[in-house]
């Protein structure tokens, strides 16, 4: 991975501006702001859609059924009690994580529009 992509993506998942590192690519929870107020660049234009959700799902996936999988004990809960405890988490998680994700993805593609427009 190259340089740029690298810090793009540590800025998109900081919630920052992958151009300029100003904390307001974000308007909202999830409402990327078209324009950068600081150094003016049309973060509107990137695309994430459905790509984030789907990252989101994976890791989440990932981090709550993996421990299900190692831990017998936590399998041998009723249903009531495991459904009780794991989908409060498994909402807290993935509403926690989705924004950042988000900015991570739409830093990687900030990345990919610049070396487009730098290539010759």
């Amino acid at each position: 991975m190259s340089g740029e992509y690298k810090i793009a993506m540590l800025r998109g998942l900081r919630r920052h501006c992958p151009t300029c590192d100003s904390p307001t690519l974000f308007a909202g929870y999830l409402k990327v702001r078209p324009i950068c107020p600081v150094c003016g660049a049309d973060n509107g234009q990137y695309r994430v859609d459905d790509a984030a959700s789907y990252f989101t799902v994976l890791l989440v996936g990932h981090l709550i059924v993996g421990p299900l999988i190692a831990f017998p004990a936590l399998m041998a809960l009723p249903l009531w009690l495991a459904l009780l405890i794991l989908l409060p988490l498994v909402a807290a998680v993935t509403l926690a994580a989705l924004p950042y994700i988000k900015g991570t993805i739409l830093g990687v593609l900030a990345a990919g529009a610049a070396n487009r427009k730098a290539a010759p």
